[in-house]
């Protein structure tokens, strides 16, 4: 009775396994897969049809949409443990009728012993679309326009709604990923296995026993480690928004003619900020920022929304530079460091870019002259206003072609 009873708690188990909403999928080191439940089926048969391969064998098919999956599983030394934990992997596809989408994975991968491998995959590709459309709205849109400094009624008008937009964006963002989570059947399916240990290692092995039930746990811990991470992030969002809307109120109050007075501005903060609002797309672009402030508590008197202006330029244009270099191989640095003397303040932005020669050195704060296919001539023009209306100086110098450049914006205290 008792061995039948096993029987029907294994089955049970399988069962649950086999309908749970991730991918799982058992095989051997060279691939062959011995099982596989349903989610899997459905997510890895059109891959196995699109790139036209045998649906019998996770090697052939993780070689061309996930070789870096592959490479940690194969290379793997350990008679068994933990591979890979909660990897992304995007996977470009190109359809039958010619046209491309982008999917995207989590791979977790487990070494049960010297000849067998679980696939733990999970499909994120709405969450990172959503993330991606998200990031590209706000820095295309957003935050290049608020580098511009003469921006009309309308324009702003058009920005504002947008910035709304984003924050509905990501509300509904956080939502989703609050409600389409799988932490809670995976605690479920875990707390089955618990109880029925001893059932499944004498279906199983107790090896592979012991083994599903460390996966379930280390899923579980990554999958609420990812959501915090994703929480976080979406907070941090939010802030940036709400940032954008204040300075957005302020320049509203300059195109309707309103004088605001000068107040104390923390260059500090001024820094700070600007560096935050374009953390994402230095992250995205593989630039590497240094950042070296004074521990001086550096105030100046002044206009906080367009020295903001000045900086957001001026890290923009380091940062489109550094992209630009000839090598591929060469790291893109961008260097920040403040400080103050006896009656300034300086602030350095150095980068390893392009560069520039003497020649185009001299034109840079002309008004209409501009090196981008794209730009207007405006943004340095109006950084040199904007700063002498502070009472300061600013300079770009380069020493050549291929060599850098250094913005240097001194302020007189």
């Amino acid at each position: 009775m008792s061995a039948i009873s096993a029987e029907s708690q294994v089955q049970k188990m399988l069962s649950i396994i086999y309908q749970i909403p991730m991918g799982l999928v058992e095989a051997t080191k060279d691939g062959g897969i011995t099982a596989m439940n349903a989610k899997s089926i459905q997510l890895l048969m059109p891959l196995f049809h699109i790139h036209k391969l045998k649906g019998n064998n996770i090697n052939h098919l993780l070689s061309v949409i996930a070789p870096q999956v592959l490479a940690a599983a194969q290379q793997f030394v350990p008679a068994n443990g933990n591979v890979i934990k909660q990897v992304r992997q995007e996977i470009p596809v190109t359809h039958a009728n010619g046209s491309d989408t982008d999917l995207c994975f989590l791979f977790t991968v487990e070494k049960l012993d010297e000849d067998q491998f679980t696939y733990v995959f999970d499909d994120v590709t709405e969450l990172y679309h959503k993330e991606k459309e998200l990031n590209q709205m706000i820095e295309d849109k957003a935050i290049e326009q608020l580098n511009k400094f003469e921006i009309a009624s309308g324009l702003l008008h058009d920005i504002g709604n947008a910035v709304v937009g984003f924050g509905s964006y990501i509300t509904k963002i956080k939502r989703s990923i609050e409600q389409k989570n799988d932490i809670t059947t995976l605690q479920s399916l875990k707390t089955f296995v618990e109880k029925n240990q001893v059932a499944l290692a004498g279906a199983l092995g107790e090896k592979k026993s012991k083994a599903i039930a460390e996966l379930l746990d280390g899923v579980i811990t990554n999958q609420e480690s990812n959501l915090t991470e994703v929480r976080n992030s979406v907070t941090d969002q939010m802030k940036i928004i709400s940032h954008i809307q204040e300075i957005l109120n302020i320049q509203r109050q300059y195109v309707k003619g309103h004088y605001i007075e000068r107040a104390t501005v923390s260059v500090r903060d001024l820094i700070n900020d600007s560096v935050s609002m374009l953390a994402n797309s230095f992250e995205k672009r593989g630039i590497n920022l240094g950042l070296q402030i004074s521990s001086d508590m550096v105030q100046i008197k002044g206009d906080r929304t367009k020295l903001m202006q000045v900086f957001l330029n001026l890290l923009k244009n380091a940062a489109d530079s550094v992209v630009q270099l000839e090598n591929p191989e060469q790291a893109k640095e961008i260097n920040v460091a403040v400080g103050r003397g006896k009656t300034s303040v300086k602030v350095i932005i150095q980068d390893n870019g392009r560069g520039f020669d003497e020649a185009t050195g001299a034109k840079l704060f002309t008004r209409g002259y501009t090196t981008k296919a794209e730009g207007t001539g405006l943004g340095l023009a109006n950084c040199k206003n904007i700063i002498e209306g502070h009472n300061g100086q600013i300079y770009l110098t380069s020493a050549g072609v291929g060599q850098g450049a250094t913005s240097v914006v001194i302020f007189n205290i």
